[in-house]
């Protein structure tokens, strides 16, 4: 079967940049026995990637053309809406499978927006501009990437190997009847148990008991970083602290464990007080302490 390789960015059409995705698609159908035919590099530009894909598949009669650039959130980026101008049917489940196999590598792919369709009897698949993310997304659809190219070539005999092999595979239903649950989990520890019959359930865990510091070890494996953000205080409601805070003064800056508040004479009214250093009302005898005009002092409730 015959591919060609579509590189779709400004910078590599005016070479200030070198073409590193295309030698990646080049080696992705070496390696699935697809003959490549062309690698063709063009600009950001709408009307020639509709002409491009279309002499591809009308003309030179391609089997799959794969694509890489123009996907994102760019005002340049327009390579899926090139290609659905020229597509006759769309073909969702090679995106969803890319997606959902981009977003458990990276959070970013939700920004990315391929478009897989036919033309004829021609694939095209989009992939992003990275030479890293097009092998994990050809990777994503790799395993029925051939079936797809026999079904548009008509190519009766190996589809009908694949589905009979596919027939012969259980079905989640066929397995929750044998089983008495329905099983979609990868998880090897397996309990084998009628869900209505609630009085005979494990009475202790059948899972390996496990440290906490292992368990914490595995969950973080599988966790995203999200990276840090500096954010103003009055807007870091809700937040998590990237790492401890200590304050530039001790608090309280005196040997008591509360500061519950000032003693002030009342007669000095409303303004600024200056505080009696060292002193502190406190315990069961406060007359032992006097407060001067103009002057407060601390009372500490909690001091020894």
């Amino acid at each position: 079967m015959a591919g060609a390789i579509v590189i779709v960015s400004d910078r590599c059409f005016n070479k200030s940049m070198e073409d590193k995705a295309g030698s990646v698609i080049d080696k992705f159908f070496q390696e699935n026995d697809l003959l490549s035919k062309c690698r063709i590099i063009v600009p950001d530009e709408k009307n020639i990637i509709m002409e491009t894909l279309k002499r591809l598949c009308d003309t030179d009669k391609m089997d799959l053309i794969v694509t890489s650039g123009g996907t994102g959130f760019s005002p340049r980026d327009v390579t899926p809406e090139a290609t659905k101008m020229i597509i006759e049917k769309e073909a969702p489940g090679l995106v969803l499978a890319m997606l959902k196999g981009s977003l458990e590598v990276t959070p970013t792919a939700m920004l990315s927006r391929p478009v897989c369709g036919i033309r004829g009897s021609t694939l095209i698949i989009n992939t992003p501009g990275s030479p890293k993310a097009v092998v994990e997304c050809l990777n994503f659809i790799k395993p029925s990437l051939k079936h797809a190219l026999q079904l548009l070539k008509n190519d009766l005999e190996p589809v009908k190997v694949t589905h009979d092999a596919m027939q012969s595979l259980p079905s989640p239903t066929e397995v929750a009847s044998a089983t008495g649950e329905m099983r979609y989990s990868c998880c090897k520890h397996k309990v084998e148990l009628d869900p209505e019959l609630v009085a005979r359930r494990h009475r202790e865990s059948p899972y390996p008991m496990i440290a906490v510091e292992e368990a914490q070890g595995k969950v973080l494996e599988h966790c995203l970083s999200l990276g840090d953000v500096v954010k103003p205080l009055q807007f870091a409601l809700g937040q998590v602290l990237a790492e401890d805070v200590y304050a530039s003064d001790p608090l309280p800056p005196f040997p008591a464990s509360v500061k519950d508040g000032y003693a002030v004479i009342a007669s000095d009214g409303i303004g600024k007080r200056l505080v009696i250093s060292e002193a502190s009302i406190c315990g069961s005898k406060p007359e032992l302490q006097k407060v001067q005009p103009g002057w407060c002092m601390r009372i500490n409730t909690g001091g020894a």
